[in-house]
């Protein structure tokens, strides 16, 4: 990411969408639709960029150097949100030649340095701290599913969810729960 938000340099991370719902649970969603006509390494690509975005810094106007998406977009300062970037979601609409299912396998193998988390074998989830939670779904899965339903991946995952488990971490924040009840009170 190079550039101002009003001229981005070229090949400067550009989602189609950017999405705050935080009333429903999406403090900020940044999304990509891909129509099965590209390469699925062009489409990997792309997550190069969003990595140097999600890091670049920049003085907001309170003078404190913080993340660049973090001048232009809030979400909570909370821990959760603040170690891992904005969640990414595809979409595959099946337009192109290609399969929406294996475009979304092809795509999940090369961006797994971007999403890949650590296992915490004590706690039973995956951090990940510093990763990109990328989540992706097709057009067919939301129409019979919809954003409540079972209709996305968040690659590294075995088993596709709704919307809100999908683009977050509910094992973690189980976990986070249960080791705040067993703290001592003070």
């Amino acid at each position: 990411m190079k550039g101002t938000w009003k001229n981005p340099a070229i090949g400067s991370a550009r989602a189609d969408v950017v999405l705050t719902a935080p009333d429903d649970g999406v403090p900020l969603l940044f999304i990509e639709v891909d129509n099965c006509t590209e390469e699925a390494a062009l489409v990997a690509v792309k997550f190069d960029k969003y990595a140097r975005f999600f890091t670049r810094k920049e003085k907001d106007t309170d003078g404190i150097e913080k993340p660049l998406w973090r001048t232009c977009w809030s979400a909570p300062e909370e821990e959760a949100f603040e170690r891992a970037h904005p969640p990414v979601l595809l979409v595959f609409p099946q337009a192109g030649k290609r399969s929406d299912k294996s475009q979304m396998a092809k795509v999940a193998g090369l961006t797994r340095p971007h999403w890949q988390g650590r296992w915490h074998h004590e706690d039973g989830y995956d951090s990940y701290d510093g990763c990109i939670p990328i989540v992706a779904t097709t057009l067919d899965l939301l129409r019979e599913h919809g954003p409540t339903g079972s209709a996305f991946w968040h690659f590294g995952r075995d088993h596709r969810e709704p919307m809100l488990d999908a683009i977050g971490n509910p094992r973690r924040d189980a976990a986070l729960a249960s080791r705040r009840q067993a703290a001592p009170r003070r």
